[in-house]
C-alpha cells in the first residue's frame, strides 16, 4: 500500500469512528427525550460530533474521486449533503437511515482502501441455490427495511411488532448465508472472515435488542434508567454494523464469486464445434 493510499486509509478509518460517535450521540438524544427537563449534554455532544463527521465524510469523498474511486466517492458525498439538510428540518426518521447509510459507506471505504483489497481477489465458483451471489444482494437490502423499521419504532412512527418481525427474517437470513459462504469456502479467508464478522454483529443485535426491550419494559412510567439509554446507545449502533458488515460481505461475493458456468444438456452440441 503506496503512502498515499495508506493516508486514505487512515481518513476513513477516522470518518468511520467519528460517524459511529455521531450515531451514538443521536440515540442518546433519542432515549432521553422523554426526561423533563430535557438533558443539554446529549444534543451539544451529538451536534458536535455529527459536524466533525460530515467535515470528514466530506474530505474522504472528495479524496476517493482525486483516487478515481468515483462511484464511492459520489455516493459519500451525496449522503453526506443529504444528512446535513436533513440536519435541520424534522425528518428525524430520513435522517436517522441516511446515518446508518453513511455509516455503512465510510466502512467500504475503509474495506476498499485496505491492503487486503490491494492484495486482489481470489476467484471461487459459484455452488447451489439460490446462488450465494444473488443471496449476497438481498442480504443488506433486508437489512435496510430493517434499518429503517428500528428508526419508524425509536421515533413512535410505528410499533414494536414490525420491527421484531423484520429482526427475525434478518437474523434467519444472515443466518443462512453466513453459514453457506463458510461451508462452500472455509479455507476463503476474505469470504469466511467477511462471513463470522456478520454472524458476530448480527448475534450481537439480536442480544441487544431483547436487552433494549427488556430494560424498555421494566422502567417505571415517564423514567429513562441509565440501562435504557446505553442498550439503546449499543442497539443502535451494532445496527450500524450490521448494515456495514452485511454490505461489506456482499461486496466480497461479488468480488471473489464467479458466476457457475452451466453446462450444455445432453445431447446438445457445443457452438463450433
Amino acid at each position: 500500500m503506496g503512502l498515499v493510499t495508506s493516508w486514505l486509509h487512515r481518513c476513513a478509518v477516522i470518518a468511520a469512528a467519528f460517524t459511529l460517535l455521531a450515531i451514538l450521540s443521536g440515540a442518546w438524544v433519542t432515549s432521553t427525550r422523554a426526561i423533563v427537563p430535557p438533558p443539554s449534554t446529549p444534543v451539544s455532544i451529538h451536534l458536535t460530533t455529527a459536524s466533525i463527521a460530515a467535515g470528514l465524510v466530506i474530505l474522504l469523498g472528495i479524496w476517493l474521486l482525486v483516487g478515481k474511486v468515483r462511484a464511492l466517492g459520489w455516493m459519500l458525498l451525496a449522503a453526506a449533503i443529504a444528512e446535513g439538510g436533513l440536519g435541520s428540518s424534522t425528518a428525524v426518521i430520513s435522517q436517522a437511515v441516511l446515518a446508518h447509510i453513511l455509516f455503512a459507506l465510510t466502512l467500504v471505504a475503509v474495506f476498499r482502501t485496505s491492503k487486503a483489497w490491494a492484495d486482489g481477489p481470489e476467484f471461487v465458483v459459484d455452488q447451489g441455490w439460490p446462488s450465494l451471489r444473488s443471496m449476497g444482494v438481498a442480504t443488506p437490502v433486508l437489512v435496510m427495511a430493517q434499518v429503517v423499521l428500528g428508526a419508524a419504532y425509536r421515533h413512535k412512527a410505528m410499533g414494536l411488532t414490525w420491527h421484531i418481525v423484520g429482526a427475525m427474517v434478518v437474523a434467519l437470513t444472515v443466518l443462512i448465508v453466513g453459514m453457506c459462504t463458510m461451508q462452500a469456502y472455509p479455507k476463503h479467508r476474505a469470504l469466511r472472515f467477511a462471513a463470522v464478522l456478520l454472524l458476530s454483529v448480527v448475534l450481537a443485535q439480536v442480544m441487544l435488542g431483547i436487552a433494549t426491550i427488556t430494560t424498555e419494559m421494566l422502567a417505571p412510567d415517564n423514567v429513562v434508567p441509565v440501562a435504557v439509554i446505553l442498550s439503546t446507545m449499543g442497539h443502535v449502533a451494532v445496527g450500524s454494523l450490521t448494515l456495514a458488515s452485511s454490505l461489506v460481505l456482499a461486496i466480497q461475493i461479488r468480488r471473489n464469486v464467479q458466476k457457475a458456468v452451466e453446462e450444455p444438456e445432453e445431447g446438445e452440441t457445443a457452438v463450433g464445434a
